[in-house]
């Protein structure tokens, strides 16, 4: 990376004194360019500073574009700068309320405050919006910004926040549709989803969120540190869990398949919740089985859930795997917790169906660790 600045003095000149805005223009966007990624020093800062607020002052509004565009990721753009930007037309104010990492939390709830459509739908769009700020959104903002928000992934939609969004608006069908198309859900959204949708969006919810594959996956990873399997009756989220779980069986969508993919994740909580769901027992009971050391446990309750000799072997050998990465794999992101199951349970020497080996696959490269 670059670490000296490089603006000539012609440059400079063009940019303050220039009669045509679209020379200007051109030339601030060069100037920003060249410094949007270097390790300024504090001197080298004063001066782009100066620079910088030439150009935030400058009465066309394509110039002062061509700031907000190019440094919208920047953390060159000074903080004053930014906060003058938001307040500028939307055609300079959006880039910036989108992308600029210097913004706070506080600048971000003004704009909000003041209503104005398109710079709501900017916020709505930042790649990670805190929950007090989805709140605020929901709030103020319509609709069509509510609809940003319930797609965008990096927004903190919790189960209470999620469930009150749904219940405000239980009509807008291109609400649903985000919700469901968002990569993770907490449990209570899903089931609140499920009495909402038609029989084919739930379809898509099932699909697109492996339910409960991805939501187990976060169960999952709750829980890989307890300390016995005490922890699944103790757990707040087992009732939501063996809600859905019973949902899914009584519409025939509990399946073998389903089982032993979330095994192959590492979800073992939802496997234990599963297999007790089919095999007609307590939870407690189907966890001890599945637990259990010895040669019956586990085949005695795979057997009695209705698994066949291969499921029975993807099974027991990603419980294997399970337990030694809980032994060995010490405190373990859930991106590289999953990818070392995904990757292990890949080679195993069982032979996965051709659906299941690509589904697996595109899970491990989902992951990106």
């Amino acid at each position: 990376m670059a670490t000296q600045l490089k603006i000539s003095s012609e440059d400079v000149k063009k940019l303050v004194s220039h009669p045509d805005r679209d020379v200007r223009a051109v030339f601030a966007q060069k100037v920003c360019r060249s410094i949007k990624s270097l390790e300024l020093t504090s001197r080298e800062k004063k001066i782009v500073d100066e620079i910088l607020w030439f150009i935030a002052r400058d009465t066309a509004v394509m110039v002062r574009r061509a700031l907000a565009v190019t440094l919208k990721n920047s953390k060159n753009l000074p903080y004053e700068i930014a906060q003058k930007l938001i307040k500028d037309v939307d055609t300079v104010a959006v880039p910036v309320l989108t992308f600029s990492p210097v913004l706070g939390e506080g600048d971000l709830l003004e704009i909000l405050r003041s209503k104005a459509a398109s710079k709501m739908m900017a916020i709505s769009k930042r790649s990670h919006i805190g929950g007090d700020l989805v709140k605020a959104i929901v709030r103020f903002g319509d609709s069509r910004v509510i609809a940003s928000v319930a797609a965008n992934d990096g927004a903190e939609i919790g189960a209470e926040l999620g469930s009150q969004m749904l219940d405000v608006y239980h009509d807008n069908d291109l609400i649903k549709e985000n919700f469901i198309s968002r990569r993770e859900l907490p449990v209570l959204v899903v089931e609140k989803l499920l009495t909402m949708v038609s029989s084919e969006a739930a379809k898509r919810l099932y699909q697109n969120h492996e339910v409960p594959l991805e939501i187990a996956v976060e169960i999952a990873t709750q829980s890989r540190e307890r300390a016995s399997v005490d922890f699944i009756s103790q757990s707040w989220i087992s009732h939501d869990l063996r809600s859905l779980i019973k949902r899914l069986d009584s519409e025939d969508r509990l399946t073998n398949t389903l089982i032993i993919r979330a095994a192959c994740c590492g979800q073992m909580q939802f496997c234990e919740q599963a297999l007790a769901q089919k095999s007609g027992i307590s939870i407690y009971k189907s966890a001890l089985m599945m637990h259990d050391s010895g040669p019956f446990g586990l085949k005695a309750l795979s057997t009695q859930a209705g698994l066949n000799g291969r499921d029975f072997a993807i099974l027991k050998a990603s419980l294997d795997i399970f337990r030694d990465l809980e032994s060995t794999g010490g405190k373990l992101s859930r991106q590289k917790y999953q990818s070392k199951m995904l990757e292990r349970a890949l080679s195993l020497p069982i032979t996965f169906s051709d659906e299941d080996t690509n589904y697996l696959f595109d899970k491990l490269d989902a992951v990106g660790v």
